[in-house]
């Protein structure tokens, strides 16, 4: 009998509700499903994970407050061959988001974006580019974690702030697009690994903050809904697949658009929420690929 490990942290050991949905499809379908807490599992034995014949990330929304932890829990995961999706390398180069300053390097858009390593003067290069607000964050966080927004002539505030969060911490300096006031778009797409770049289903989720608000997270009022799949969005979606070598399961694109460009915010390839509550048919091919993927192995 096929086995599946889905992953998840000790703050949602319940999982989201959709993801519960998925389990108890799986188990009717006759899949042995265990929801295990990413970091407990390494107080079991190293080869604990080799029972399974797929590991699949969910909700492990704590990791980026345990990163060292987290990376002992992805050598293992390599150490022990373990059939982990997305793929462990992906994963490691996709909770730093200093990938996007590679995405900007390949052609993507993205958000104007300061990158800061080594204490260089951020602040001074944003005003030079003009920017009149800006949004300062970690390199590896998630929901606004630690993420402040300040005008421009705010220079003794963004000088707290480094020295209070940012000491010998990478950080991001982003120029604040006016734009999210309209709503960001999250575009999610399945593809089957090692089928080719064929997409199974992708769909768009158009999340706007509360007025006066730039947070989408439910959280902090933001309201989501289904939105068509624009056919830009789509082709960039498809360019990513291509990139990775056909071997992502899911990948869901966070932006916005300015000027008639898509400007990429995220490209969320760990844990990404999936809004499979707002899809049916999206919760149906998500289960039905599993399904496959678990058949094969």
């Amino acid at each position: 009998m096929k086995k599946i490990a889905i992953l998840t942290c000790a703050e949602m050991p319940e999982m989201l509700p959709y993801d519960q949905a998925v389990q108890k499809i799986l188990i009717k379908r006759g899949f042995i499903t265990d929801v295990l807490i990413w970091d407990e599992v390494l107080k079991l034995s190293r080869t604990h994970l080799k029972q399974y014949d797929l590991v699949l990330i969910r909700t492990i929304w704590d990791y980026y407050k345990k990163t060292d932890e987290f990376n002992d829990f992805l050598v293992r995961l390599e150490d022990e061959n373990i059939n982990v999706l997305n793929p462990v390398d992906i994963i490691r180069w996709n909770m730093d988001k200093k990938y996007l300053m590679q995405l900007e390097s390949e052609g993507y858009d993205i958000i104007p974006t300061i990158f800061n390593f080594a204490g260089e003067d951020s602040f001074s290069l944003a005003l030079d580019k003009g920017w009149e607000k800006a949004v300062l964050k970690p390199m590896i966080s998630a929901g606004s974690y630690d993420t402040f927004v300040l005008d421009m002539c705010q220079k003794a505030k963004f000088d707290g702030l480094i020295e209070q969060y940012f000491q010998n911490r990478p950080y991001m300096l982003q120029e604040f697009v006016s734009e999210i006031a309209l709503g960001e778009i999250s575009t999610i797409t399945f593809t089957e690994p090692g089928k080719g770049s064929d997409v199974v289903l992708s769909y768009s989720i158009k999340k706007v903050p509360k007025e006066g608000d730039y947070r989408v997270q439910n959280d902090f009022g933001g309201v989501y809904s289904l939105h068509e799949v624009d056919a830009k969005i789509k082709q960039l979606s498809h360019k990513i697949t291509t990139r990775f070598n056909d071997r992502l399961l899911y990948q869901r694109l966070d932006g916005i658009w300015r000027n008639g460009k898509f400007l990429i915010m995220e490209l969320e390839l760990v844990e990404p929420d999936l809004y499979l509550n707002f899809s049916k048919q999206a919760l149906n091919q998500w289960v039905g690929i599993l399904e496959r993927i678990l058949n094969k192995n």
